[in-house]
């Protein structure tokens, strides 16, 4: 139901800003846990993709609401290189700050939704009951603009929120890269 009135929310936002150009977004992530106990833990390789509109404060401001859908995790050391991937639901929205005409310094939070979460060790077991269903957390970056219709950006998440549900506190941490593409 929550997701649903992101997605609603999300395209009427749109059409109201037709003047607003809508993209679509994809790249990688490097992502894992930060906290207690995750000495253990390494590094996870995974990926992002969705939408992205892009609204004009003035000639040095913009704003850049995201849908996305993005995969954080992590690897188990101890456990034959097992590999924990999170899968969200993401809505970031980033305040663009342009020191040039082609590059942006980028700040903003984010909230995201927890769909699944599973152990893949083989069976793809289901472990959403070990993290939380909700991520709250902040992004940094930047941006360089390629083409009129092409951007890349290079970001860094930092979780603010504790994600998992057992005694020890963590939370997501992602570098982020990513290619965007203007459709109208």
């Amino acid at each position: 139901m929550r997701l649903l009135f992101v997605v609603v929310l999300f395209i009427g936002f749109s059409l109201t800003a037709q003047n607003h150009p809508l993209g679509i977004k994809i790249g990688g992530n490097l992502s894992n846990l930060l906290g207690e106990g995750t000495d253990n833990l390494s590094n996870n390789f995974n990926f992002h993709a969705g939408f992205f509109t892009e609204i004009e404060l003035t000639e040095q401001f913009k704003i850049q609401p995201e849908l996305m859908f993005s995969v954080y995790g992590f690897k188990l050391d101890s456990n034959e290189n097992a590999t924990v991937r999170l899968n969200y639901v993401i809505l970031p929205v980033i305040l663009k700050y342009f020191v040039s005409e082609t590059l942006s310094l980028d700040a903003g939070p984010q909230v995201g939704l927890l769909v699944t979460a599973k152990n893949g060790t083989g069976s793809m077991a289901d472990v959403k009951s070990d993290f939380f269903d909700r991520d709250f957390g902040f992004n940094l970056g930047l941006s360089l603009v390629i083409s009129d219709k092409v951007s890349g950006s290079l970001r860094y998440y930092f979780g603010l929120t504790d994600v998992t549900s057992v005694e020890t506190k963590n939370q997501n941490r992602a570098l982020q890269f990513s290619l965007q593409f203007k459709i109208n």
